[in-house]
């Protein structure tokens, strides 16, 4: 039988900034993006979306599994305000920092010298169940 793998025990995130139409207000927004569904509490507060194509011009890229952290509790994606900007980021932090989440700024800082997938990389935090 194979030992619990010490990945398991430890979630990592990754935080990043991308465009996105706002179909409701008509308006681009850069909001918050997780790269996938956290483990405790901020989970409530994110949205699995499908991201319009920006562009008609654009090219369709795989955006079936986007992550969004909205604003409030409730899961109405309809409203003109719904998911966190760039300017929440500080909100955000204070947010993980006070429900148990960890920034892990040594790694955060390596991704931004690696200009990771030359989105607007935020932080790689983790939380520890």
């Amino acid at each position: 039988m194979c030992d619990e793998s010490p990945f398991q025990q430890i979630s990592s995130y990754t935080l990043t900034i991308e465009p996105y139409l706002n179909t409701y207000s008509k308006q681009y927004e850069n909001i918050i993006v997780i790269d996938k569904m956290p483990l405790g509490p901020l989970s409530q507060l994110v949205s699995h979306f499908n991201a319009p194509r920006l562009s008609p011009f654009a090219k369709p890229t795989n955006s079936c599994c986007k992550y969004a952290i909205r604003r409030h509790y409730n899961n109405t994606l309809r409203r003109e305000n719904c998911f966190l900007t760039a300017d929440d980021v500080p909100s955000l932090l204070s947010y993980l920092s006070a429900n148990g989440y960890t920034i892990n700024s040594e790694i955060t800082k390596i991704v931004q010298k690696t200009n990771y997938n030359k989105k607007n990389f935020v932080c790689v935090f983790y939380y520890t169940v």
